[in-house]
């Protein structure tokens, strides 16, 4: 089985525009366009498991879509977990990218910043992490800018890419945290086909 790699494809560092957006969560209606995203983006083939695990996440999960709402250009794909000590959860992110040609419209950083919102308004929730390809500086980077410190580098963590290794990414949700809604975003809740 796949492990649940996560990889940030985003290329919205130095983005002058900010794309309009749509955001919806992961419905059954919608599940399909996020595979395909994922099969193109990622190099792992993800189980129906890693789906499910992601509408479980609720409102962290979103599919951002143009204008219009009938073109996917991205999406995060996150999983709640109980932490290690088993005295609240965390919020593990799976996926997020971003199709190429929409990697200037800062849509990565307002499905991170939504992800981060949402977790922090459950107070169940501690922490954000994910696992990022040691050789993928420009993630690590991404991450870096919202808060998020390397951790432990996890030695052949992928089975099927190299580098094998992955760095933790971790970042806290207590008061260092700021909510801010993320600019030119219309959510569309349950959305149905």
């Amino acid at each position: 089985m796949a492990r649940d790699d996560e990889e940030e494809k985003d290329d919205d560092d130095d983005a002058t525009t900010t794309t309009t957006v749509i955001f919806r969560d992961l419905t059954a209606e919608n599940k399909e366009d996020l595979r395909r995203l994922n099969q193109i983006i990622f190099p792992v083939r993800y189980t129906d498991k890693f789906y499910e695990d992601c509408a479980r996440a609720g409102a962290a999960t979103q599919l951002a879509y143009d204008k219009t709402g009938r073109e996917l250009l991205g999406a995060i794909a996150c999983r709640l977990e109980m932490d290690p000590t088993k005295n609240g959860a965390r919020l593990y992110i799976m996926t997020l990218g971003v199709y190429a040609p929409h990697r200037d419209g800062r849509i990565g950083s307002r499905l991170l910043q939504h992800a981060l919102n949402a977790a922090s308004e459950d107070a169940f929730i501690h922490d954000v992490y994910l696992h990022v390809q040691t050789n993928n500086i420009q993630a690590i980077e991404f991450y870096e800018r919202f808060g998020f410190e390397q951790g432990e580098v996890l030695r052949n963590y992928y089975k099927r890419i190299d580098p094998p290794d992955a760095v933790v990414l971790r970042r806290d949700l207590g008061a260092s945290w700021t909510r801010a809604d993320p600019p030119g975003v219309t959510f569309e809740r349950n959305f149905a086909a």
